[in-house]
């Protein structure tokens, strides 16, 4: 193989977008994805307001940078750097939602940036890049995911730009890019591990089977491959190591965990409603768009080959694991590029699959819209001129802009204006007041007030159970215990169990998280209480019991009956 890469001929990249179209699409990108951000009653879920704003907060309570802390235990689950990141956010802008959910916005918009700076490279249009852009702000799955603290966004663009830096490399062969790659896998896999190897990797696998890479081209240049991956083994290994030698009982109860959660399970669809949700409202665009164009895919080695290769690579590997919808965002930087390119090259677009798509996206709003006019609650009239528009806009031929602008204005008008209106873990002035004195607040098994401990600054302490030597401290501080209704009867046993009774102080009913976003009705709640909440006009039957509780030592006459 000659010095020069074989494929260094193909046509020369179009000129450099110009500054004003970046700062343009940039400044557009964290507008529309972090509207609302601030918002405590927007989407969240326990594993953001239990895991991923609470870890920081403790980590500078203890003074921690090098190992997460959760609950005095090392957290280790994870690797650190959205860790590290969100903390030093607090550090800088203060301990807060906005603070910490701006650190995944800011990701979210460099996913979006890389997205372009790929499909400029790949496909050589810069009109197609910009539009895979746009059509990657416009899916339901990166106007969700980039208001949360998670790790799925930051992952996803830190295996994007790894790519594009690959891209350079296998244009220009210098090394600096190759070992930018290398750096940029190494950072990714510092927020979620292995996990970074899908969009970067799938986007090779792409490059082969459109044959513009081969596995000879790698090795051929083995001296630069294996520097990097030197590079990479440097930046991502040493931290693990490191902790375990810190925390070795920690890792070993974690790997063992890890090992049994990650084992392969029998083959499982449940990834194709993951994907055609985060990808609306162009999942059945998309679907169509592949049907039609199939024999050009199957006997061309042409952009198309290379992106359906791609999106299929990010995506088919969560067939045989337990998968949430979250982890197949990286699956939408190759379906916003394919989308751009038959776009771009199609005369007639399946106005089937687009009104499909647009329906069950305005379907799903409209329920919420539905609850929220019924109980009064206000928000959706934020739904309605943004369906209205949606509606028309993708009901008939209508210019490609209506075509980005409807679904991007749609996903703020239902993410911003509509579901924060419902209340969901609306925290009552009171408690939050009690949070923000600094009483010592324990949290049982939930946990909630979800969100209590980053609108008062504080960790405060979760209890999975109670534990005695806890509960007597709490007494002795004066504190009180937050807990569900219907885990309170555990409670109480477990603090007799202890020599201690709970004393009901106050409660409050609310909408709240349990699990997902969405999941906001009680636990247990059945059909009936559905119907008499809309014949009631009344939220309430669906609506979770929260008590706070102060502790006291078991009193004789209570003894027997265990209640407060």
């Amino acid at each position: 193989m000659s010095h020069h890469s074989r494929f260094s001929h193909r046509p020369a990249l179009p000129p450099p977008l110009p500054l004003h179209l970046w700062l343009a699409l940039l400044c557009t990108a964290a507008l529309v994805l972090g509207l609302g951000i601030w918002e405590s009653t927007a989407l969240t879920g326990k594993d953001e307001f239990f895991l991923g704003l609470r870890t920081p907060m403790e980590m500078m309570e203890r003074q921690e940078w090098l190992v997460p802390f959760l609950d005095g235990a090392p957290r280790i689950r994870k690797p650190p750097l959205l860790y590290w990141l969100a903390r030093a956010s607090y550090e800088t802008f203060g301990i807060s939602l906005f603070s910490a959910r701006l650190v995944t916005v800011l990701c979210a918009t460099a996913l979006v940036a890389a997205t372009v700076a790929i499909g400029r490279r790949l496909l050589l249009d810069n009109q197609v890049a910009l539009g895979a852009g746009v059509l990657l702000l416009t899916c339901l799955g990166m106007a969700s995911e980039s208001r949360r603290l998670m790790l799925d966004i930051p992952v996803a663009a830190f295996s994007a730009w790894a790519f594009w830096a690959f891209l350079v490399w296998q244009e220009r062969l210098k090394l600096r890019w190759l070992l930018l790659a290398a750096l940029l896998l190494g950072a990714g896999f510092l927020v979620k591990g292995p996990i970074v190897a899908l969009v970067c990797g799938g986007g090779m696998l792409g490059l082969m089977a459109a044959r513009r890479f081969s596995w000879g081209e790698l090795l051929s240049r083995w001296p630069a491959v294996f520097t990097a991956l030197l590079l990479l083994a440097t930046v991502a290994m040493p931290w693990f190591l490191l902790v375990r030698q810190l925390h070795p009982d920690a890792v070993a109860l974690v790997y063992a965990d890890e090992m049994e959660a990650r084992q392969l399970a029998s083959f499982s669809l449940d990834m194709i409603p993951g994907l055609l949700q985060i990808a609306l409202p162009w999942s059945f665009v998309t679907l169509a768009l592949v049907w039609r164009g199939r024999r050009a895919i199957w006997h061309e080695a042409g952009p198309e080959r290379l992106l359906l290769v791609w999106l299929l690579a990010t995506c088919l590997p969560f067939l045989l694991v337990r998968t949430f919808d979250r982890y197949l965002v990286g699956s939408l930087v190759p379906l916003a590029l394919f989308l751009a390119w038959q776009l771009r090259n199609s005369p007639h677009l399946p106005l089937w699959s687009a009104r499909l798509g647009m329906g069950i996206a305005v379907l799903f709003g409209a329920l919420l819209a539905a609850l929220a006019w019924r109980f009064q609650l206000g928000g959706w009239y934020w739904w309605l001129p943004a369906a209205l528009y949606f509606v028309w806009a993708w009901g008939g031929k209508r210019e490609r802009r209506h075509w980005f602008a409807a679904p991007l204005l749609y996903w703020v008008a239902l993410l911003w204006g509509l579901f924060p209106a419902l209340g969901v873990n609306a925290v009552p002035p009171q408690v939050l007041q009690m949070g923000q004195s600094g009483r010592a607040i324990a949290m049982y098994d939930g946990p909630q007030p979800a969100l209590l401990p980053i609108l008062s600054g504080r960790t405060l302490d979760h209890w999975p159970r109670v534990n005695a030597a806890q509960a007597q401290a709490l007494m002795a501080a004066d504190g009180r215990v937050f807990v569900e209704h219907e885990d309170l009867p555990r409670l109480q046993r477990q603090l007799a169990e202890a020599g201690l009774m709970a004393l009901p102080e106050g409660e409050y009913r609310v909408l709240a998280s349990h699990g997902s976003g969405l999941r906001f009705a009680r636990q247990g709640v059945r059909r009936s209480d559905w119907e008499q909440a809309w014949k009631t006009r009344d939220p309430a039957p669906l609506m979770t019991t929260i008590h706070w509780l102060r502790l006291a030592p078991l009193s004789a006459p209570l003894a027997g009956t265990g209640q407060p």
